[in-house]
């Protein structure tokens, strides 16, 4: 347990009840602060904090960066007065050593010892610096009261501790030293630290008997009285750390507005600081911990588990991404609570470690962390399982005469079965506070519930999910939107969008390099390639993601006597200043978790035909030939100057391995493919709607928004025009919920035949047709990666802080919370109210603060643009902006305008009163004023 817990000496059992001093003291000019010690760092969460306390050793390789990325600043943990135990070392000065604090199983030392500072200096600090840190946290500044009780001991410790503090000072010039406590000292060092804190000033925990507390009225006073002496005559923050269990979030959040309402920054945690807890501001947890059964699925491999097929775009639309365990692996024991949203659990049976999974499961229970169970619990409903979830097994369930007795809207969703499948299992509701969503009854008379929620989660057995068609078509019979959001008690917070920017939708083109030396069925025979260049990219100019395969066009590849004639081709594509250059590998994997390094190239077959990869004659399988060998192939020998590969469209069964990730990370590109969206009319589910991400160790896939031709043309194979039914997806995929950009994503043999052609032709005209915002796939690969980890907060003002939304700039507002508050926000700049949803447009400024209204914005803003803002300052009486879009003419819709003067050089208008609509022949606007003074 980190020194930073432990109360100074007497203080230690010090603790808390109910006490104010004035209400609504302003704490918005003092930065909001952190304090985590778990095992595993919440970085995106953290950097949503102006300071954040941090343990440094249990920080991983780049995380201080990370956290450090939009402002904040991370104070590494210093213990200046105890020697931990579990930091002790053969370094550790034992004669320094006086005192035993039982409590913590540390060692108080004496401060006046010289081995002790130097210590501190070279063997605690110096390390910290030299990794990056320069800002410090120090603690156990009193423990000295544990063996020094004479005045004159307790004097000399004193100023002992003084000359420590100034010596780390000017040891390491710069540095940021923030206390906790030391109130006895401040006079000497005030100008040495850049804040104070002190802990329970209303509630704590006691080590002794693992309990939260009030803390007594007497000593709330002490504590407030000190800190608002830091705060009023030293001019530094003051920082109170109080403690409450995590099953009471509601707690933490009225002691952090109570600790606020008297001028002081709050962070309410667990008594562990291993929690996201509430202070200035509360991260709002955006991700949900998926669990799933690596022995249920091929190669243990998540993309073909339920829970990511099914369950994870649900979750995206919903603003909440998943992250991935394994159930039998090792799951996380700090404290989960404020960290995720929930967990969603879908298992097909019993799940391996049935008693440890038990104990992890009930703990998260206890901590008030709503679980959704899809499929099967996993474990069998009994005890204080049962008792928590207030259902009771309903044994020897008849699978003759099953008939539905009642449901709600949680069912049907997609369809409702004519006729009930086997119910293996279900439920009889003990408690008031669980709800049935689907009664059934069988031939015998027994009455069971397959579906529930209640204030602990919610349960959805199998076989009321999904209903298996004819081959691969399926449907959904559980809601999953609204399953899983009262499951998990989802609240109503603005909703992380990467769909929509500006208000209009994302429109990607990719181009897969496979048959780029194809012949096409045209008069002459030319390659596909000169074909698509001719046809398509020349004609369409928008923004275009094109890749190649270095093993169908380099002298190393298949066809080294057409290499002449192809790379020549090649170059004239990437010359195009709206096409962006793409890898497709060196040799194509089909099946990439079947292919190992050093296996010979043209080996096994897929379950379509193919081989594992192209045969090329002598190769042997490596991921650093895929991604950086063709990389460094187009850069050196297709690519003009000034153009780079900026991205890897991966291949075949779009599955690579970490180590691939890390590759295309080493080298700055970034990765796009996988997924298999195809949903049309004829089978319009969402279960073939498939996520945006496939999270991968600590790398992020980003799957094709919509499948290629492949699908569409049954692997080009007719009908050639069948393409033309990816305008029933994009359609699909847009009402009533947005849910993916418009992706034309298709290969060079599109330009094979006349119809498929043809096909493709009406694509783009139907793209065009729309009101998109072009992009190339590599911004949407950035966009959907900033979407992963950017932050929500809520303020204990009542606005939003959003951090990080520097790609990604969308945010989806629920119509309950209203309006943005364009004039009174940072970095808000505009709504577009649609069909779909309320869309707020950010700035891509790193923080915003969102502040919400009851009626639509009458101060300017952005209404709808296919360009993304470069600028953009409220000036209080109106408005400057500037914007681009990517090698479109730019348009630009102003609303708000009525009463103000508009100056736009270069732009032609239309409209007036209230609305103004901006066009300009190029893609770029120049300064834009709005004047309404």
């Amino acid at each position: 347990m980190p020194a930073w817990l432990r109360f100074s000496l007497a203080l230690m059992v010090a603790v808390v009840a109910a006490f104010s001093v004035s209400a609504h003291a302003d704490v918005g000019d003092q930065p909001s602060v952190a304090v985590y010690y778990g095992n595993d760092v919440p970085v995106s969460m953290l950097d949503q904090f102006d300071w954040a306390v941090v343990e440094a050793e249990h920080m991983g390789e780049g995380q201080l960066d990370k956290l450090e990325q939009y402002g904040t600043q991370a104070f590494a943990y210093v213990s200046l007065g105890e020697a931990e135990h579990w930091r002790a070392g053969d370094e550790l000065p034992s004669d320094s050593l006086k005192a035993r604090n039982e409590g913590w199983n540390s060692q108080a030392a004496d401060l006046t010892d010289q081995a002790w500072g130097d210590y501190i200096i070279n063997e605690r600090i110096r390390p910290l610096w030299a990794a990056g840190y320069r800002a410090l946290f120090l603690d156990t500044l009193d423990s000295y009261r544990l063996f020094a009780s004479e005045d004159a001991d307790v004097a000399a410790q004193q100023q002992a501790l003084v000359g420590l503090i100034k010596r780390i000072r000017n040891t390491f010039p710069g540095v940021k030293l923030l206390l906790n406590r030391g109130f006895e000292v401040l006079d000497q060092v005030q100008g040495d630290i850049v804040g104070v804190a002190a802990e329970s000033l209303y509630q704590s925990w006691d080590v002794r008997t693992q309990s939260y507390r009030d803390v007594k009225p007497e000593d709330t006073q002490y504590v407030l009285d000190q800190l608002s002496k830091v705060r009023n005559d030293y001019g530094l923050p003051a920082i109170a750390i109080d403690y409450v269990d995590p099953a009471d979030r509601d707690l933490a959040r009225q002691t952090a507005q109570r600790i606020a309402d008297n001028g002081i920054v709050p962070w309410v945690s667990n008594g562990a600081l291993n929690q996201v807890g509430v202070g200035s501001i509360e991260p709002m947890p955006r991700k949900v911990l998926v669990l799933y059964d690596a022995s249920e699925t091929d190669y243990g491999e998540l993309a073909y588990s339920n829970a990511h097929l099914n369950m994870a775009m649900p979750l995206e639309y919903l603003g909440y991404g998943a992250v991935y365990k394994d159930v039998d692996g090792a799951l996380p024991d700090d404290t989960l609570r404020g960290r995720y949203a929930g967990v969603v659990t879908w298992f097909s049976a019993r799940v391996g470690a049935q008693s440890a999974y038990r104990d992890w499961l009930l703990k998260q229970m206890r901590d008030g962390l709503p679980v959704a169970m899809l499929g099967d619990p996993g474990i069998p409903v009994t005890g204080e399982l049962s008792d928590r979830m207030g259902l009771q097994v309903v044994p020897s369930i008849s699978d003759k005469g099953l008939e539905v007795l009642d449901h709600d809207d949680f069912m049907g969703f997609e369809g409702m079965p004519s006729t009930p499948a086997i119910n293996e299992s279900g439920y009889e509701v003990i408690n008031d506070k669980t709800t049935a969503h689907l009664k059934m009854r069988d031939g015998n008379g027994a009455e069971f519930v397959p579906v529930a929620t209640g204030d602990w989660g919610g349960v959805a057995l199998s076989p009321w999910l999904t209903q298996q068609g004819m081959a691969d078509q399926a449907r959904w019979i559980l809601d999953p939107f609204k399953f899983v959001k009262a499951a998990l008690k989802l609240p109503e917070i603005p909703v992380a969008d990467a769909t929509t920017e500006n208000g209009s939708r994302y429109w990607m083109t990719e181009v897969d390099g496979d048959a780029f030396m194809n012949r096409a069925a045209f008069p002459g025979n030319p390659f596909t390639s000169q074909v698509m260049l001719d046809r398509i990219f020349k004609r369409y100019r928008v923004p275009t993601t094109v890749s190649i395969i270095e093993g169908e066009l380099s002298p190393d590849g298949m066809y080294p006597e057409l290499t002449s004639q192809l790379e020549p081709i090649a170059r004239e594509i990437f010359k195009l200043p709206w096409v962006e250059i793409g890898t497709h590998t060196f040799s194509h994997p089909f099946d990439w978790p079947e292919l190992k390094e050093g296996d010979l190239a043209g080996r096994g077959q897929t379950q379509a035909g193919f081989a594992y990869n192209l045969p090329i004659k002598g190769y042997r399988f490596s991921l650093e030939k895929e991604v950086a060998g063709s990389t460094r192939y187009i850069n050196e020998n297709l690519a003009p100057p000034g153009k780079k590969v900026k991205a890897v469209l991966w291949s075949g069964n779009a599955l690579p391995p970490e180590k691939a990730l890390d590759i295309a990370d080493r080298l700055g590109i970034v990765n796009i493919n996988g997924g298999n969206t195809h949903v049309m009319s004829d089978n319009p589910t969402l279960t073939d709607v498939t996520p945006m991400l496939r999270p991968i160790g600590d790398r992020l896939q980003v799957y094709a928004p919509v499948i290629n031709e492949n699908i569409y043309t049954n692997d080009m194979t007719g009908p050639y025009w069948g393409f033309r039914r990816v305008i029933e997806t994009y359609k699909l995929t847009d009402e009533p919920r947005r849910l993916k950009p418009i992706d034309i994503y298709y290969h060079f043999y599109s330009a094979g035949q006349p119809a498929s052609l043809n096909a493709l032709q009406d694509v783009y005209a139907y793209a065009l047709s729309q009101r998109t915002l072009p992009i190339f796939a590599s911004q949407y690969s950035e966009i959907a990666t900033n979407w992963y980890d950017m932050g929500i907060a809520r303020r204990l003002d009542g606005g939003w802080q959003i951090t990080g939304a520097t790609q990604m700039r969308t945010l989806r507002l629920p119509e309950t919370l209203g309006w943005p508050d364009i004039a009174d926000s940072n970095g808000v700049v505009g709504v577009s109210d649609l069909r779909q949803g309320r869309y707020v447009a950010l700035s891509g400024e790193p923080r915003v603060t969102l502040r919400l209204d009851d009626s639509a914005p009458s101060h300017p803003y952005v209404r709808r643009s296919n360009g993304r803002i470069t600028q953009w300052r409220n000036t209080g009486g109106g408005v400057s902006l500037e914007m681009a879009s990517e090698y479109v003419p730019l348009e630009i819709e102003l609303a708000g305008v009525g009463g103000c003067r508009v100056s736009a050089d270069g732009a032609s208008r239309r409209g007036g009163g209230n609305t103004v609509t901006l066009r300009y022949k190029a893609s770029t606007s120049g300064p834009v004023r709005i004047d309404c003074g």
